[in-house]
């Protein structure tokens, strides 16, 4: 199954690199943002865990839309998952607020 995503690099408020995987990016209506939403997480290894994977995912956590100023963002690559990946979204629609 393909599957196309973005990959955002991106530079963070501690002025770190940062890489997000998303459905959709847009020029955002607020303008020098740009809009990313489903913003998804992929697995890539269920071995080696990077500290900065679980401080982006706890980032990112119930975050439906971000929006970054243009000039933070370094790229952004549309990529084709071709091999069945799994991809855990950080956001459920479903969920509903308590």
């Amino acid at each position: 199954m393909n599957k196309k995503l973005y990959k955002v690099i991106f530079i963070d408020e501690d002025k770190k690199t940062q890489t997000l995987h998303a459905s959709y990016v847009n020029p955002s209506s607020f303008l020098g943002l740009i809009e990313i939403s489903d913003i998804v997480f992929i697995d890539k290894s269920e071995i080696i865990i990077s500290p900065d994977d679980g401080k982006l995912k706890e980032n990112f956590k119930n975050v439906e839309r971000s929006f970054i100023p243009l000039n933070y963002i370094i790229r952004i690559d549309e990529i084709t998952m071709k091999k069945e990946t799994p991809v855990i979204r950080l956001y459920s629609e479903t969920e509903t607020d308590s």
